[in-house]
Order: C-alpha cells, then sequence, then structure tokens
C-alpha cells in the first residue's frame, strides 16, 4: 500500500488514498448507525457552523456559500502538504482520512443540518448525497499536491525535520489534477446546493 499511496502515477495514489478514506467512512458508519444516538455529531463539525442553519435566497447564492466553505477546506489541505512530509508521506494525506471518518459518523448518526427523513445504515444510498464527491475532490488535490512539502522528517521521532532543497517541481499532470478535483467541487457543491434549496425552498 506504500508504494501506492507514493507511487509515480497520480492515478495510483488517488485510488489508494481514496479506498483506504472508504473503508474508514465504513467503519465509521456502521459503528455510529448502531451504537450512536440519532443527531449526536449535529452542528459539531467546523464546516457545519461555517455554513451556518439558514438556506440562502437564492441557488446561486447557496452554491458560492458551499463553495467558499469547501474551498477553505482545500486549502487546509495544501497548508499541510506545503508544510512538511513524515517518512515520505506528505501531512496533508491525513486531512481527507480523517473527514472520511466524520463523514461516517455523520452519515451513521444522520447529524446532517437538515436531517434525512429517517437514517440509515451502510448503503449505495450514500451515492445520492454530495459528501461522497467532495471526499473525491479532496482526496484528489491531495495527492496532486503531495510533491509540494518544504520541510521532511526521515524518521519520526528519530530524526528532525530538515528542509528540502530542491522540492519537486508542479508538473502538467499535477496540475490536471487539481483541476480535475476543483471540477468534482464544483459539480458536487452544486449537487447540495440543488438539494439543499429544493428541500427548503
Amino acid at each position: 500500500m506504500k508504494k501506492l499511496l507514493l507511487s509515480e502515477k497520480l492515478v495510483n495514489r488517488f485510488l489508494s488514498l481514496y479506498g483506504i478514506g472508504l473503508v474508514l467512512l465504513l467503519i465509521a458508519w456502521t459503528i455510529a448507525y448502531h451504537f450512536f444516538p440519532e443527531g449526536a455529531l449535529r452542528g459539531s463539525s467546523a464546516a457545519s457552523r461555517l455554513a451556518g442553519e439558514e438556506v440562502s435566497s437564492s441557488l446561486t447564492a447557496e452554491f458560492f456559500r458551499i463553495f467558499s466553505v469547501n474551498l477553505l477546506f482545500g486549502g487546509l489541505i495544501f497548508a499541510f502538504n506545503f508544510a512538511i512530509k513524515i517518512n515520505r508521506f506528505p501531512l496533508g494525506y491525513m486531512i481527507p482520512l480523517v473527514w472520511f471518518l466524520l463523514y461516517g459518523l455523520i452519515l451513521g448518526t444522520d447529524s446532517f443540518t437538515f436531517g434525512l427523513p429517517e437514517r440509515t445504515g451502510p448503503s449505495f444510498s450514500v451515492l445520492q448525497r454530495s459528501g461522497i464527491y467532495e471526499l473525491a475532490a479532496y482526496t484528489l488535490f491531495a495527492v496532486s499536491t503531495f510533491h509540494i512539502s518544504r520541510f521532511e522528517i526521515k524518521q519520526l521521532f528519530k530524526t528532525n525535520p530538515e528542509k528540502i532543497e530542491t522540492p519537486e517541481k508542479t508538473s502538467s499532470k499535477h496540475y490536471s489534477g487539481i483541476l480535475i478535483a476543483v471540477l468534482i467541487l464544483i459539480l458536487a457543491n452544486l449537487r447540495e446546493a440543488l438539494m439543499v434549496t429544493n428541500i427548503h425552498p
């Protein structure tokens, strides 16, 4: 798995990181559905607090509200990747994985700002929601910027951070990955805005 996560091929990095994320999501979703009370995490995430509980007056305004929050969190991935890599892994890889776990907990407890008619256990119903595609965009962005780290800890707890003197240059494949990630995020956020404004006109 380490070879795939650090592969020269962007698609290998994406599929392996996204695959790990999906496993974490399913585990968290299952545990939350069976053991956590409904709505237990509602309003607890930073994203939900930033987005607020009021629906915008138009589809366009709602889309830009959602998209701006997601761009902010995409910037967090960039900052972590830029800062440091540990044992060759960029720190930004951890961000989407944490969000996969959180999303699984939110799914399992139906802790969305606008809750579902009833919560469901792990199922393909997740494909109808925008979150799974937002996570794909975050994952793709993380693996497309894995090379930008300026410092490195070669062995955790054993070596000190060292400055990377000649960081890898951003190539066309990296730019393509970033562009596709943004496009996926736009489409996912548009879908979410449509769902929200249709349910809460």
